[in-house]
């Protein structure tokens, strides 16, 4: 029974562990290696919680354990990166410590979750969550560290974008948006319709836009959520 409960906790562990070397290489602007690492840590996160509901064993120390470790592999690490990213590139100085606005809502995020989840919902997830945000970020960085992107020229543009993706992750971490969840309970295209639309959609834009396509399946499933989520709730007031 000990074994059995230590084995989410390993994962979380190499979560975290993937968490501090991707800070690690952004010491030093590695974003592609960073996010390489970030990967890996969304990896063991998904699988702790497999384990956990494999497992079914309540563990309340694994819980807070995987809160500490997500706000290091998920809280950090996209605030580190928007920071880089703003740093020296725009005309307003310390502007880009606005970027730890995202840490600070990624641990609202967590100790909100930890007191408010309910497992017995499958069908969706409250608020975007920190890997995916994450996700975001780590995606978006090599893309505008591509030399074919003129920062240098369009400063005040630039600066603005970045704001308006700070202050929209914030407000997405802590929002009560339902966003649709990948829980499979069955194959069947009427349960889960929704799904595998997005899911096809997804792996079309993969294969035809490469790494520019991770940002946009993001974008793409907070519009989709949000969609489907109002239109239910139409459907059901009619």
């Amino acid at each position: 029974m000990i074994t059995k409960k230590i084995i989410p906790n390993i994962f979380t562990l190499l979560n975290l562990f993937c968490g501090c070397i991707s800070i690690i290489f952004l010491q030093s602007k590695n974003f592609n290696d960073s996010a390489i690492f970030t990967l890996f840590s969304i990896i063991f996160d998904f699988l702790d919680g497999f384990f956990s509901r494999l497992i079914k064993i309540e563990n309340l120390f694994g819980k807070e354990l995987d809160s500490l470790a997500d706000m290091i592999s998920f809280g950090m690490v996209p605030s580190i990166i928007v920071f880089l990213l703003l740093e020296n590139k725009t005309p307003i100085p310390f502007i880009e410590y606005l970027s730890f606005l995202i840490s600070i809502f990624s641990a609202c995020r967590l100790a909100k979750f930890n007191i408010n989840n309910n497992p017995d919902n499958k069908n969706h997830i409250i608020g975007l969550t920190t890997p995916v945000n994450t996700l975001f970020f780590s995606s978006l960085s090599i893309i505008m560290t591509n030399d074919t992107v003129p920062i240098n020229e369009k400063k005040i543009i630039y600066l603005i974008v970045m704001l308006f993706m700070i202050f929209l992750s914030c407000y997405l971490l802590v929002s009560n948006i339902k966003m649709f969840s990948f829980n499979f309970k069955n194959f069947y295209w009427k349960k889960n319709k929704i799904r595998y639309i997005f899911l096809l959609i997804s792996t079309f834009l993969l294969l035809t836009l490469h790494m520019i396509a991770l940002p946009c399946i993001i974008i793409f499933y907070i519009i989709t959520s949000i969609y489907f989520h109002r239109l239910k709730k139409i459907h059901i007031k009619t």
